[in-house]
């Protein structure tokens, strides 16, 4: 018998939610109907869902994808919830681990409790649980990386530049940029505040180049350029002064 709960009031994100972070969650459950209800949920959450119906299929998607978060079943086929995590732990000690059961056996709970999990959760799983639960591995991924999330500028919903790694993303696939159109988002993203002048930039992009005459019209070119792959918006002319990085994450 399928137990439905009143999913009319669906879990929301918290406030303080990270879409920095482009999370990854992996919902591990062999009950179909269970996974169809809760995977909706889970959508809230994060930007990638990845769903698997047993253990050992959920530990080939947890090492091919390296999850942020895993959602896994105490009890199911090929691989138990408890054997798994203890294999991920193995090497993982960062992935944030939620088991669910419809068991309450005290030798479980005492195994489970040395797993460093976020949370226990007995079925029927009621959504605040589960959204408590949630949020709880969000605010300790932003505790852990929140110097890394620094380097993060969100451009629009779907395109993220990571000044440290110096790549710009748009749901989740990499967008190719030239060297130069690299340095520019590299250099307004130092100071997301800053105007910086049509001079600095140049003086910037062409530092190891000393033969290089100043042209204002060659770094308008290059944001025009820039802004071929990201949002226009997402960087800003100021008349008669320059440009500054504008991201969502003001």
């Amino acid at each position: 018998m399928l137990l439905v709960y009143n999913f009319h009031q669906k879990i929301k994100p918290p406030r303080n939610y990270n879409i920095l972070k482009q999370l990854k969650l992996l919902y591990i459950e062999d009950d179909m109907d269970m996974q169809a209800i809760y995977s909706e949920q889970l959508k809230a959450f994060v930007s990638t869902l990845y769903l698997a119906k047993d253990g050992e299929e959920g530990y080939e998607l947890y090492l091919t994808h390296k999850p942020h978060i895993i959602l896994l079943d105490i009890n199911m086929p090929k691989m138990d919830g408890l054997t798994l995590a203890k294999k991920i732990r193995a090497t993982d000690k960062d992935v944030k681990i939620i088991i669910t059961t419809s068991y309450t056996e005290q030798d479980k709970l005492l195994q489970a409790i040395e797993l460093y999990l976020i949370k226990y959760i007995i079925k029927p799983i009621e959504p605040e649980i589960l959204k408590s639960a949630i949020e709880k591995a969000i605010e300790e991924i932003n505790e852990r990386e929140g110097e890394g999330s620094r380097h993060l500028f969100i451009l629009d919903k779907e395109t993220i530049w990571n000044a440290k790694e110096e790549r710009l993303l748009k749901n989740n696939q990499e967008i190719k940029l030239t060297k130069n159109e690299r340095r520019l988002l590299v250099l307004l993203s130092k100071d997301k505040n800053k105007v910086y002048t049509f001079f600095e930039i140049f003086d910037y992009l062409s530092h190891y180049d000393f033969d290089k005459e100043y042209d204002a019209n060659q770094i308008r070119a290059l944001v025009k350029l820039v802004r071929k792959k990201i949002p226009k918006n997402a960087i800003i002319n100021i008349y008669g002064e320059g440009y500054r990085l504008n991201p969502l994450n003001d």
